[in-house]
């Protein structure tokens, strides 16, 4: 349960990281164009100043500009994937307090039925052994009403046949009676005895009847909290799950968007300089710490998106433009700097 959770969980990790990667790709590859532009207007450049009302002045500026925006835009994309993440994971927090309170009710419910069951069983065995013991006593009380049933049984068939009314006649009948009232009191003595036994019989089991159903509801009642507990265990490891994938998201776009704040950071550096008279010295400086930003940018897009979209994009393409131009302004530059030390 747990692995499919969590195989869940990524796949719905990846969907969402690509979505984001998606929306940041567009801007950020018009962003790439601009700075290839840029690029390549300052390796058309002979001049050894271009001045501000120029329009190669005015193109540069127009391209930084516009990679501003573009990044801008992408960085704006990232940010508000981080609310959203930032609120998913607030009502995830939320449910995920909730659900252990909910936990928490149920683990109490469970033990509250747990010790009612346990106090219903020792009922039931308690009503057992009286009912084994009051079944015991109606045998006896069985026996010794049959018993006695057998002598008056015998007691009458001696009065009948006469012999102690032949011998003394008028003693005879006086005992003879005496025996039989004595006899009487006895048998239904032993037979109320009989009567209160199955009796008490009858109440327990009853009472055996009544506890085995409780037994068995709370049986049921406990199977069902379990149940339910369960349930409430899964959520709490989805949520879990879910507020882990959350975090990697956050950490993912965190880093993108950190990336492309420092872009636009000095993109605006870059687009504030109002004199361009240092042309490719100047503009190589600033230009080689965006290039870096942007390809680390891209470097952690393509952990995101894997290769195949970069490619797909023109992204990987661009970059490779964007390094063979700095390189070539940097011979430029490198150039140009031989040349004014020899003069020198």
């Amino acid at each position: 349960m747990a692995w499919n959770i969590s195989c869940s969980s990524v796949g719905s990790q990846d969907r969402e990281l690509r979505k984001v990667a998606q929306a940041v790709i567009i801007p950020l590859k018009s962003g790439l164009q601009s700075f290839n532009k840029v690029s390549e207007i300052l390796l058309s450049v002979h001049a050894d100043m271009v001045l501000p009302d120029t329009q190669t002045f005015d193109d540069i500026r127009r391209q930084i500009l516009n990679m501003e925006q573009q990044l801008e835009s992408s960085e704006k994309k990232a940010a508000e994937e981080l609310q959203d993440v930032d609120r998913q994971t607030e009502v995830l927090t939320a449910d995920q307090g909730r659900l252990a309170r909910l936990k928490q009710e149920k683990q109490l419910e469970l033990d509250k039925l747990q010790k009612q069951l346990g106090s219903y069983r020792s009922s039931l065995e308690t009503y057992k052994d009286a009912l084994n013991t009051q079944r015991r006593n109606l045998e006896s009380a069985k026996e010794t009403l049959e018993n006695m049933r057998k002598k008056r049984d015998e007691a009458e068939t001696m009065r009948n046949v006469g012999l102690g009314l032949l011998a003394i006649p008028f003693v005879g009948w006086v005992v003879g009676s005496g025996l039989a009232i004595g006899g009487a009191i006895n048998l239904d003595q032993a037979s109320g005895a009989v009567d209160t036994a199955r009796s008490e019989v009858d109440s327990c089991e009853s009472q055996v009847t009544e506890y085995c159903n409780k037994v068995s509801e709370f049986q049921s009642l406990i199977s069902k909290a379990e149940g339910e507990i369960q349930d409430v265990d899964h959520k709490i490891h989805q949520t879990d799950a879910n507020l882990r994938d959350l975090s990697g998201r956050r950490e993912v776009v965190a880093d993108v968007q950190s990336k492309m704040r420092r872009v636009v950071n000095q993109l605006g550096v870059l687009s504030g300089v109002g004199n361009v008279a240092e042309l490719q010295t100047r503009h190589l400086v600033l230009l080689e710490p965006v290039m870096k930003v942007m390809e680390e940018m891209t470097t952690a897009l393509g952990r995101i998106t894997g290769e195949e979209l970069l490619n797909t994009e023109g992204i990987k393409s661009l970059l490779g433009r964007m390094k063979r131009n700095q390189e070539q302004l940097k011979c430029l530059v490198d150039a140009k700097q031989g040349a004014d030390d020899e003069y020198y």
